[in-house]
This record gives C-alpha cells, sequence and structure tokens, in this order.
C-alpha cells in the first residue's frame, strides 16, 4: 500500500460537491433551522416554570 504525503493532500484542489451533496447540506440547515423555530415558539408560548 502505498502512503501520500500529507503536504501534497493539502496543495490539492478543492473538489466541487456533488448535487446530492449540496441536496443533503439544504435539508440539513433547513431542518435544523426549522426545529429552531419550534423550539423557540414552544418556549414562549409554553415556558418551563421552576
Amino acid at each position: 500500500m502505498s502512503q501520500t504525503d500529507l503536504r501534497e493532500e493539502i496543495k490539492a484542489p478543492a473538489e466541487p460537491l456533488l448535487p446530492v451533496e449540496k441536496k443533503l447540506i439544504g435539508w440539513s440547515l433547513g431542518i435544523g433551522i426549522a426545529l429552531l423555530i419550534v423550539l423557540i415558539a414552544i418556549n414562549h408560548f409554553a415556558p418551563i416554570k421552576p
């Protein structure tokens, strides 16, 4: 098995994202933001009282 030099890996150009990767990033961000909004709304309308 050949070992690659880490310096060569760092200097390599960045690979573009695949369309499926872009969709996954978009869905993850969308779901995260939507859940954050839901949690903020729940906390606003039904706050936890100690």
